[in-house]
Formats: structure tokens, C-alpha cells, sequence
């Protein structure tokens, strides 16, 4: 190993993270640039990517792409940035959607084995890991004895051993992850009386306590908030805006313990750890509001008839997997599935026609959700966990592409299977369904779920 190899980390965006060797970019994960939205044009980054990014952007040979989403896989993000000319590296799925829609681009893909080391430059080895349950990966970077780990919206519990075991051998590590109040959801929910009801993120849980909570599970010696920056641009989603977490208290409740590097940093990657380098704190992303209207979508056009049929296809196929579905309201008109059981308890999606359509033709019904103008309607009853029967739809169904019952139990079967660690994956099962468990029971008492929400950290 050369120590004269100057290898360099600059985070930026929204979840982007360029490596660079002697100036020069090496690899550069999820770009998302700031004059492209997302989720049907409702979501936007904070910040803006400055020229000195851009450049390193342009001519990185390699990208890495964690999962579907679009504020991590951009397309019209990668078509600028001349994707089909460099290398995409995706984790091995369940499912192969990301490499087989990338492909269809016309870009290069490389599926890579899990906790596999591949040696792209010299002293920069990197691994990746998939959470197969969400269809999301993990990345890991290795270089001059320190260890990149790059969670972004995800968690590591597939391969915790594993990753336990690359951080103790580590010199230093360096978590990079979301954690704020909880937006980045569907949280547009009201009551069958149309009553708002005020998310997680309305109690303003301490970011800096979630993150080195995190950090301290897998025992990182430092971290950094990333995978956090975006805003709400469409007129029907701006009110969203307000939970949101703000810049100046992504710091607040971090433990001392953990190494803090503010967002947008840049760092030198030495013999001696990681090392702050000066670089341009990024500018506000000034990007212009927009109307539903520009995207399609206009909240009172009626269904037509060919609709009304794909969007009770889609139901019936939820039901199918998940033995649960509910209804979807376009106009006035609310679409149900043709066995939908217990119909007063069902929950109701209410969205505009062109997206909810959209959405079904393409399987991105969680952008749909995401995106936070459409609405989540509760029945009287309560208890219902919704979250659960929309992990069919946007999950199973949409990423992983399963079509009835069996083929989720092979899935199951599968995903349990994945973990490095019996033991953890029994725990994590019951721990993940608790949580949707509680979460939707007490989703009227935010102040509640968000101490829960720091209890579950810790577990």
C-alpha cells in the first residue's frame, strides 16, 4: 500500500456519496440531482449539488445503487449523469427488478454476491448486503484499514454478524444513515371523520440520539446524518414540510461517545482514521413549487371504466398475497376488490386518477404513498395494521414481484434464511412486526410512539 494515495470521501445531495483516489472519482452512490423531483414530483433535495460534485459525478466510472426509490435510483438523475457509458453495482435480491429495469435503460449492470469483497481501485475494497424483506442493500467501503458503512434508508440486521465482525477489524467506522422524525413515510393519515391525524414526526424525536443509537448498536466509532435531505415541492404535499427535520436539529441528543462529522462533509480517508477536510457547504435548493396539474394529476377526474378494471386487478392480486386489500378512492368514485373481506374495516388509499393508474401500471405504488399527497383513510374500527397490508402491495408484490400466497411463503422462507444469525433473525421478525403492530394500534398518540421509537432503537 502506498500512504502517498490520497482517497477521500464527500457526501452530498440527498444519499450521494463519491469516493475519490488521487482527486479523481472512483465510485459514487445514488445520485439524485437537485433540478430533478421525485414521487410524482413532490419531492425535491434540500440542498444543491455544487459544480465541484457535479464534475466528480460526471466522471465516476462506477455507481451504486441501494434500491428502487426514486430519491436513490433517479433515471433522468443517471441519464445526465451519461449512466449507460459507466457501470451500475446493485446488490444481489430476491428479485432482480432494479438490474432488469436498469438494463432496459441500456445501462451496464453488475449483481454483486453479499458480503463479498471486490477490489475497484487500489486500497478501496468494497461489499454490499441486501435487505431482502424491503428490497433495499447496504454498502460497505474498506480502505487504509477504516470501513464506510452506508445504511442509507436501511437496516443491517440481515448481516449484523457479519458487519460486527468487518467493524471490529476496522481501525475506525463510520456510519452514514437516516435518522430524523419520520417523514419519509406515508403519513398523510385521517380518521373516518376526516380528522388529521398527526404523525410520528409531529413529537420531533431527537435526531442525534437515533443516529448514535444506531451507530453504538453495531459499534461504529463515528457517524454522520445522510440519506435525510429532501423537501416537499407539489401543492398538495407542501403541508408536509412541516415535519421535516430542520439542519440545525439533526445534531440534538448525540452521544459524545460517537465521533460527529456534520452533514455534507467532505474527509480524508488516512492510516490515522478519518480526518476533516474544508469544502464548500452546499446552497439551498431554490427549485420552483409545482401544481398537481403539471404531473397529471387532477384530484376531482373521474375513473374510467378501463381504470376502475386495473385498479380492481391490483386489489384482488393484494388479497391474494396478503389475504387483506382495501379500497381506492379516485374522484368520488372508491374502488373495491371483488372479495374484499370485511369491508367496513378496510382502510381507503384516496389519491388523484393519473398517479394512482400510473403507480399500478408501473409497480410504484409506494412512491405513491411516499409522496404524501395522497391520503390514508382509517375506518371506525381501530387496530387496523395497514402498514402491514401495504407492504404486499408496495413490497412484495411491486419490488419482488409475487404473485399469490405460495410465492411469498418461498420469499419468507427465503428472506429468514438471509440472516447471518438464527438467532437474530427470530428476534428481528418478531421485533418488525411488533412494530407495525404498535405503530398503527397507537397511531393517534405521537408523543407515545415517539419515545417507543427511541426504546426500539436501542433494541
Amino acid at each position: 500500500m502506498r500512504e502517498s494515495l490520497n482517497i477521500q470521501m464527500h457526501t452530498c445531495g440527498n444519499a450521494t456519496l463519491i469516493i475519490t483516489k488521487d482527486n479523481k472519482p472512483v465510485i459514487a452512490t445514488d445520485p439524485w440531482l437537485h433540478s430533478h423531483t421525485a414521487y410524482f414530483g413532490s419531492w425535491a433535495t434540500t440542498h444543491k449539488i455544487s459544480e465541484f460534485h457535479m464534475e466528480l459525478l460526471q466522471n465516476c466510472p462506477f455507481y451504486w445503487i441501494s434500491h428502487f426509490h426514486p430519491d436513490h435510483l433517479n433515471l433522468r438523475s443517471l441519464l445526465k449523469l451519461k449512466a449507460r457509458e459507466k457501470i451500475i453495482l446493485i446488490s444481489y435480491q430476491y428479485s432482480n427488478r432494479v438490474a432488469q429495469e436498469l438494463r432496459n435503460a441500456g445501462m451496464k449492470v453488475i449483481i454483486m454476491p453479499p458480503r463479498k469483497y471486490i477490489n475497484i481501485q487500489d486500497d478501496i475494497d468494497i461489499a454490499t448486503f441486501p435487505i431482502l424483506d424491503t428490497a433495499d442493500s447496504a454498502l460497505l467501503i474498506k480502505s487504509k484499514g477504516n470501513l464506510i458503512i452506508n445504511l442509507n434508508d436501511t437496516f443491517c440486521d440481515p448481516s449484523i454478524s457479519f458487519l460486527k465482525k468487518e467493524i471490529s477489524k476496522s481501525r475506525n467506522s463510520l456510519l452514514l444513515k437516516l435518522a430524523g422524525y419520520g417523514d419519509a413515510d406515508m403519513i398523510n393519515i385521517f380518521d373516518h371523520e376526516n380528522n388529521f391525524i398527526k404523525p410520528l414526526a409531529s413529537s420531533k424525536p431527537a435526531p442525534g440520539e437515533i443516529l448514535t443509537l444506531q451507530a453504538k448498536k453495531i459499534n461504529c466509532t463515528h457517524a454522520m446524518h445522510f440519506s435525510s435531505f429532501h423537501k416537499y415541492v407539489r401543492t398538495d404535499s407542501l403541508w408536509a414540510n412541516k415535519y421535516i427535520t430542520p439542519e440545525e436539529d439533526l445534531e440534538r441528543g448525540w452521544d459524545k461517545r460517537i465521533g460527529y462529522f456534520k452533514q455534507f462533509s467532505s474527509l480524508s480517508i488516512t492510516s490515522d482514521g478519518f480526518k476533516k477536510i474544508e469544502s464548500i457547504y452546499p446552497s439551498k435548493n431554490d427549485i420552483n413549487i409545482s401544481s398537481p396539474e403539471k404531473y397529471g394529476d387532477k384530484w376531482n377526474e373521474e375513473p374510467s371504466s378501463k381504470d376502475i378494471n386495473l385498479i380492481k386487478e391490483y386489489l384482488n392480486q393484494i388479497n391474494l398475497v396478503g389475504k387483506k386489500s382495501f379500497s381506492i378512492k379516485v374522484g368520488k368514485r372508491i374502488i373495491s376488490p371483488k372479495n374484499k373481506n370485511a369491508s367496513a374495516k378496510s382502510f381507503i388509499i384516496h389519491a388523484p386518477r393519473h398517479s394512482v393508474v400510473r403507480a399500478i401500471r408501473l409497480n410504484i405504488f409506494d412512491d405513491l404513498l411516499i409522496g404524501n399527497f395522497a391520503r390514508l383513510i382509517l375506518p371506525q374500527s381501530k387496530g387496523i395494521n395497514y402498514k402491514k397490508t401495504l407492504k404486499v402491495a408496495s413490497k412484495y408484490i411491486d419490488n419482488l414481484g409475487i404473485n399469490d400466497a405460495n410465492e411469498i411463503k418461498d420469499f419468507l422462507w427465503t428472506y429468514r434464511n438471509s440472516y447471518d444469525s438464527k438467532y437474530v433473525s427470530i428476534r428481528s421478525t418478531f421485533k418488525n412486526k411488533a412494530r407495525d403492530l404498535i405503530t398503527t394500534r397507537l397511531n393517534r398518540r405521537a408523543n407515545l410512539l415517539g419515545k417507543l421509537k427511541l426504546i426500539y432503537q436501542n433494541l
